[in-house]
């Protein structure tokens, strides 16, 4: 009787991650829940229809990268090539560049609904944070950032972290001004991936030491 170890060992993987989707279905329910609760409870930007299509799609994408694929990477379910990896990260952070710096990136001209001031900006930097310190919390709770052996699975779920905040803080602002979004948009998502990468290693570290 010929035993295929390669079968064994696929059957193998496959049963730990079915076992780890499990586990961590809630955990990821909560995560999901968190943005979309708050979108309900206080409501999209008013011309968010009227945004550039282009605009749109891209905040779709980073949605499902955020949501799907990232996590996905960060947990173990999901094992692609170097090469798709790179390029998984390069597109995650143009479309985050893009969606965080919005419109008059490209058009300077664009409209915008209000004349921008500090505490505006202060605004839109404390609800990227507070955004992705609430998934923070929750990984960070569920032991989500050990799962994977090396550390930069905790790198994917920052990343993935980082992205929730942008996106819904580009789903409430109306302000499009470059001198708005890159400091209060990007630069409060750049902050909060440092800082998710920072404590997802640091739990990292310290979960699979005591496991």
């Amino acid at each position: 009787m010929t035993i295929d170890a390669k079968a064994l060992i696929a059957d193998d993987l496959g049963e730990r991650r079915r076992e780890r989707l499990q586990h961590f279905r809630p955990a990821w329910l909560l995560a999901v829940a968190i943005p979309i609760v708050g979108l309900v409870a206080t409501g999209a930007r008013d011309d968010f229809w009227a945004q550039p299509t282009w605009i749109l799609v891209l905040q779709a994408l980073v949605w499902g990268l955020a949501l799907f694929v990232l996590p996905a990477l960060g947990l173990g379910l999901w094992f692609p090539g170097r090469a798709a990896r790179i390029a998984l990260g390069l597109v995650a952070a143009a479309v985050a560049f893009l969606v965080a710096a919005g419109p008059a990136l490209l058009d300077r001209s664009y409209p915008t609904g209000l004349e921008d001031h500090p505490i505006y900006q202060i605004g839109c930097g404390a609800l990227t944070l507070g955004a992705g310190a609430l998934v923070l919390a929750v990984c960070a709770l569920s032991g989500a950032f050990a799962q994977r052996r090396r550390s930069a699975g905790a790198l994917w779920l920052a990343a993935a972290i980082a992205l929730v905040g942008i996106d819904t803080t580009t789903w409430h602002c109306v302000i499009t001004g470059l001198e708005h979004t890159l400091p209060s948009h990007l630069g409060a998502g750049v902050l909060m991936l440092l800082v998710a990468g920072l404590v997802g290693a640091a739990l990292h570290r310290r979960q699979r030491e005591a496991a």
